[in-house]
């Protein structure tokens, strides 16, 4: 992968953004906006703090042809040393909409406010998603879960951008495709602009009293005090990715920077200017010895994105 973006053609996306008003910010740390802080910097970065904004933002690096790369929260994704060549969407589109039962999210919405919300209304359904740390559309995008819970449950209709040919169209449960961790726009160059949520009513001090129990079992098992980006494998049929690490005997294992947590066996966490390099060769080391003792390949849940050097590449076999 080219280690930089052709100066012709970031020059375009910034006319491009000039001619949309649009403010772009120039060679970004991205470190400090993920949860793992690790990674070099993005060479554009632009902020959208409305649907309509992201719309823009997203129509402008279309015209511009350029790559790019939308970011939530800044968990579930390890950055590449070298940055990230084009355009990050630091998505801050964060309306919540409440009307009976249906939620509507935008989604830049952090899940712990949209969690928060719908517990004060009373809005059941939702509990699960205090232990997802990201957005809404990361949460969509990846079908993401915890305590038996998943997206698919509750979602409905989500708003997508398609960069294919920059319409906007509305997509149901079945259309989305929804699996374990997985849905079609992990597939498919659409951007998921918000989410519309079906839940029950509930009694308020009930969803409240799940909530709290939700957080603290992830207080009490996983690193939250430490730089991390969330459960790093995903869980192989039957079993779970945290167990097979720790019978392996990899707790506490290091790679450079980068240590598998004495906490829980499916978080990597890192030490302060950690290099993502470490994060890679680790996580990869962990798939190799995995695989030779249990004759399970492990797959990545967390994703590695920006400008990695091709023999770097993860997720390579083990």
């Amino acid at each position: 992968m080219n280690r930089t973006l052709t100066a012709p053609l970031l020059a375009r996306l910034d006319q491009r953004a000039a001619e949309a008003s649009l403010t772009l910010d120039h060679d970004v740390p991205m470190a400090p906006l993920t949860t793992l802080r690790v990674g070099g910097s993005a060479d554009r970065m632009a902020t959208p703090t409305t649907t309509d904004e992201l719309l823009t933002v997203l129509r402008v690096a279309r015209a511009a042809e350029v790559p790019l790369l939308v970011l939530g929260k800044g968990s579930d994704i390890v950055v590449a040393d070298d940055g990230i060549r084009g355009l990050v969407i630091r998505n801050r589109a964060d309306a919540i909409a409440l009307q009976g039962t249906t939620v509507t999210a935008d989604s830049g919405s952090a899940m712990a406010l949209l969690v928060k919300r719908c517990t004060a209304a009373g809005l059941a359904g939702m509990e699960f998603g205090i232990s997802i740390p990201g957005s809404v559309g990361g949460a969509v995008w990846a079908n993401a879960g915890a305590h038996g819970g998943e997206m698919k449950d509750v979602v409905r209709r989500a708003a997508v951008f398609d960069l294919r040919d920059a319409s906007v169209h509305v997509l149901g449960t079945d259309d989305c495709a929804f699996a374990y961790r997985e849905s079609r726009f992990k597939h498919s160059p659409e951007i998921v602009l918000s989410a519309y949520l079906e839940l029950e009513r509930g009694d308020p001090k009930t969803i409240a009293d799940a909530v709290r129990e939700h957080q603290a079992q992830r207080r009490a098992t996983q690193p939250l005090g430490d730089a991390n980006a969330g459960s790093v494998f995903r869980n192989p049929p039957g079993d779970h990715a945290g167990r097979l690490v720790d019978a392996a005997g990899l707790k506490g294992h290091r790679v450079g920077s980068a240590q598998v947590s004495t906490l829980h066996a499916n978080f990597i966490v890192t030490d302060p200017g950690g290099r993502a390099a470490d994060v890679r060769a680790l996580g990869n080391h962990v798939r190799s010895v995995v695989a030779q003792r249990f004759g399970v390949t492990l797959e990545y849940e967390i994703e590695f994105v920006g400008d990695w050097p091709v023999a770097e590449l993860p997720g390579e076999a083990p």
